[in-house]
Formats: structure tokens, sequence, C-alpha cells
């Protein structure tokens, strides 16, 4: 229509990177440089590769207009905002007074799995909207919510499920450096991008043998 606002990228990525670098700002203050190095590397590149896949590999959406690199660019920072954001509110939730992520038993497993799940929550407030403002396209047809397929809310728990189990793993060897805990962060892209596609691939079999897409 001859009245719609054009998709302001140039704001969007702005704040991606605000926002990602505020909480990498957190991440530091609390728990202190390779820990940063860490984080930026399994919720930042592991995500980004995979999300970035499923764009150019796989085809399903598309940032209408933006190149290759500013698709990664973007993705990169998005998922280290997203991820901090929503691992710190699940940590907030399930902590007790005194205790945090990093030491409280349990914690490894039970933040991460908090966290895919407040992420879907979000994104079904944040797809549709950004849809509708057209920052993106599907190519694939969802027929359960506004049209969106059900595979982008699987992806987005399996990421965001995935990535913060990867680097508490990681930051709870409070005795590694920047070396050693990003040479193994970095190592741990592999296993982690293994396990998202085969989580990816059950639950959207799942999905679908309901006749849910």
């Amino acid at each position: 229509m001859a009245n719609e606002v054009e998709p302001n990228f140039a704001l969007m990525m702005g704040s991606a990177v605000a926002f990602a670098l505020l909480v990498l700002c957190y991440v530091g203050w609390r728990f202190g440089g390779p820990d940063v190095l860490s984080f930026a590397v399994i919720s930042g590149l592991f995500a980004a590769c995979m999300d970035f896949l499923s764009a150019f590999a796989a085809q399903n959406y598309e940032y209408p207009g933006q190149s290759r690199l500013w698709v990664f660019t973007f993705i990169f920072f998005g998922w280290i905002g997203m991820c901090g954001s929503c691992l710190f509110v699940a940590e907030g939730i399930l902590a007790r007074p005194g205790e945090d992520m990093l030491t409280a038993r349990g914690m490894w497993w039970r933040v991460p799995l908090l966290t895919g799940v407040i992420a879907v929550v979000l994104d079904l407030f944040i797809d549709p909207i950004a849809v509708r403002a057209r920052y993106w396209v599907w190519f694939v047809e969802g027929n359960v919510y506004y049209g969106i397929p059900l595979l982008n809310y699987v992806g987005w728990f399996a990421l965001m499920t995935l990535a913060p189990l990867g680097w508490l793993l990681i930051a709870r060897r409070r005795e590694w450096g920047y070396w050693r805990k990003g040479t193994m962060s970095l190592a741990a892209i592999v296993p982690l991008s293994i396990a998202a596609i085969g989580m990816s691939l059950l639950l959207n079999g799942l999905i679908g043998a309901f006749g849910l897409r």
C-alpha cells in the first residue's frame, strides 16, 4: 500500500548491536572477560550460523533487500541480545536468594530449558509484528499462528536452549582463561549444531505428524 512505512533496517541493526553490547557488558561485569568471549561465540556465532543456514541454505525466510553480510551481522548481535536477556530472566525466576546459575545445583540445565521457553513466548509477539512490518518474509507458510511456520518456534527453542546450555557448561569452569574458554567455545559449535539439527528434525517431525506446520 502507498501509505505503508518502509522498514528501517539501519535502526534495526543499530538497536541489535547496542542491546548486544549492553548484554555483553553485563556478562563481563558479573562473570569476567573470558566468559564474555565464550558468550559471544556460543550465543552469537553458533546461533547465527544456524539461523544463517535457515535463511540461505534452507531458504525458509529472508530479510528483503539485505545482503548476506548484513543478515549474518544482524542475527549475530540479535541472538546475543535475545539469549542474554532471556537467560538472565530465567535465572531470576529459578535462582533462590544467594544462588546463581554458575554455582547452584541443577541450574546448568533448568536455566537453559526455561530460557528456550521464554524466548519462544517472546517471539510469539515479535514475529507477527515483524512480518506485518515487512522486516522479514517467510517462504514457508504456517497453518496455526498468523501464517508463521511452527518450524520458526522450534528453531528458537532449540537455539535458545542449547546456546545457554553450552555457555553454562564452559562458564562453570572458573579456572579457565581466555584461551581455554575461547577454544572450547569454538569447538562446542560442532556438537551444538548437531544437537540443534537433531532436536529440530525431531520436533518438526512430531509437529508434522499431526498435520501442523
